[in-house]
Formats: C-alpha cells, structure tokens, sequence
C-alpha cells in the first residue's frame, strides 16, 4: 500500500509542509515515486516518520533524531539518551521556575502609580536571593512563634479548667520576654523594598512596630521617593 504526502500528513496528524520537511532534509523519504513523479510513502515510512514525531516530542533535535534513526542502535541506545534528555529538560524547567519567580518579584515591587523609567529594574536585580530567604526565616519564625502561641493557650485553658491562675503569671513573663526578642530578631533581619522607586530601605524601629502589615509586607514611608504604601520583605 502507498500513500501520497497528503494521507500521510492526515495519517500522522501533522501539515503536509512538515512532512515535506522532513523529506528534504533526508529524515524520513518516500520509499517510491509515481509515474507522474508523486512521491508515495509505504507503510514502513509512515512508521518511521511516527517515530521521528515521537522523538521530536521528547525535545530531540532533528540531528539527533537522524544520527539515532541512520545508526540502527538498539533501544537501550536510547535509554541511555532519554537519561541525558531528562537532565536537560530538568535543567530547563529550573531555570524558568526560577526566571517565573523573578518576574512575579518584579512586578510585585512596581505599583500602578510609579512613574520611574525602566532602568529602574536594575534595582531590583539579585535581590530575588535575598526575598527567597526573608521567606526561608519568615516560615522558621512563624514556626516557632505557633509554638509558642500553642503552648501560651494551652496554659491559659489548663488555669481556666483547674481554676488555677498561677500557671498564667508564671507563663506571661516569659512570653512578654519572647516576643520582645523576636520582634528585635525580626526588625534586625528585614529590610523593605519600594514599590514606587524600587529602592532598598529600612525603616526605623518605632516606625517599623506601629506600621500596618500583612503577611509579607508593611506600610511604610519610603525615604528615597517619600511614598507611602505597602512595601515587601526582604533579607539583610
């Protein structure tokens, strides 16, 4: 049975161009030609250009998919190709989830209003390091404070239960002392970034502990562009 580039392309679910393609680069050739000069394809063909398409979806080149079809290697061959394959793909996926998170950083430190030049991103640069660890410490610290937050309440339900108030004044102390060192230890690692000029800052304590805040940013005066919003955590 012979086919003509056009069934072949309906066949394999690709463009009759693609199919050309790959003829003209000597991937996969017609195995006959009609008296009119059509080029017709067997069914031996179509399957190797099915295993061409397959290896161009796991991200082979065209190079590579000739050099491996021509040589006649077994499929262990290939195993140990698809081995390198998985570490460049893996390799690739990284680096975008890395560059994903350097454009949300980005945009989430320019607000709507700012209307300084672009070259203001150079601001910005390699600070992405130093958002990921605020993260890294926010998580570590809001751990220990939910410790220590379970273990107040738990003390607070404990006197209530044995209607016992001691267990309390005994425990507040300590909690009072608690959070006096961990606001210190958090003031002394943070640093802000300005949405509206993209500048670094810190902002002075008292300052700092009135200022509304969410989870990761605070509402702060900025001393370079002297805006006030909310600007986002990040490391010393």
């Amino acid at each position: 049975m012979h086919m003509t580039t056009g069934e072949v392309a309906k066949l394999c679910n690709v463009t009759v161009r693609t199919v050309q393609y790959y003829d003209k680069k000597g991937i996969v050739s017609p195995s006959n030609t009609s008296e009119n000069n059509r080029r017709l394809y067997t069914e031996a063909d179509v399957n190797e250009l099915r295993l061409v398409l397959t290896l161009k979806d796991m991200n082979f080149s065209l190079k590579e998919i000739k050099e491996l079809i021509n040589s006649n290697q077994s499929i262990n061959t290939l195993n140990v190709l698809l081995s390198e394959k998985l570490i460049e793909l893996e390799d690739e996926i990284q680096q975008q989830a890395e560059q994903v998170e350097q454009i949300k950083f980005v945009r989430e430190n320019i607000s709507k209003e700012s209307e300084y030049p672009v070259s203001n991103v150079l601001n910005l640069n390699n600070k992405i390091k130093k958002h990921q660890a605020m993260k890294t410490f926010r998580r570590k610290f809001m751990g220990i404070s939910l410790v220590v937050g379970a273990f107040q309440y738990s003390s607070i339900i404990m006197s209530i239960m044995k209607k016992k108030w001691k267990p309390i004044i005994l425990i507040y102390p300590f909690i009072f002392i608690y959070a006096v060192l961990a606001s210190k230890k958090y003031y002394s690692v943070v640093r802000y970034l300005c949405p509206n000029c993209q500048n670094e800052f810190k902002p002075l304590f008292v300052e700092w502990f009135k200022s509304n805040h969410t989870y990761q940013t605070r509402k702060l005066a900025c001393p370079h562009c002297g805006a006030e919003s909310y600007c986002i955590e990040t490391h010393e």
